[in-house]
């Protein structure tokens, strides 16, 4: 089995290809319903940007395109993320990710990859 998990090495070298890097974060619940998170990473100049985005979780193994969910936030446009935010350096990202959902900063994948980490999510919501 191929390794999904991107080194840091990698993630550097993907974002100063213009390439965006992803970690999904989980499921939850509020008074929107079921929902999803995951963040998507990218450098703009020489800061590193996340955006954060909330969606409905109405997956299942023959609909994983996360990407095609829509906002939990109905004030926000499909594909909005819910927050956005600037850090001078990758490290200080990861460091807030590692706060904020802790081993999410060891999860990150090349773009793309995050609706394979999302049929995990549902294959063990299945069991």
């Amino acid at each position: 089995m191929a390794r999904r998990y991107l080194l840091r090495n990698e993630v550097e070298g993907a974002l100063r290809r213009g390439k965006t890097v992803e970690s999904f974060l989980g499921g939850f619940k509020d008074a929107g319903g079921p929902g999803i998170r995951h963040i998507s990473i990218n450098m703009n100049g020489t800061a590193i940007t996340a955006r954060f985005y909330e969606t409905a979780d109405i997956g299942d193994p023959a609909f994983l395109d996360i990407y095609e969910f829509g906002p939990l936030n109905s004030s926000l446009d499909h594909g909005e993320a819910d927050e956005i935010l600037d850090f001078s350096s990758l490290g200080d990202c990861l460091d807030y990710m590692e706060k904020s959902w802790p081993g999410s900063s060891g999860r990150l994948v090349s773009e793309g990859v995050l609706q394979d980490e999302y049929a995990d999510f549902v294959a063990g919501r299945s069991s």
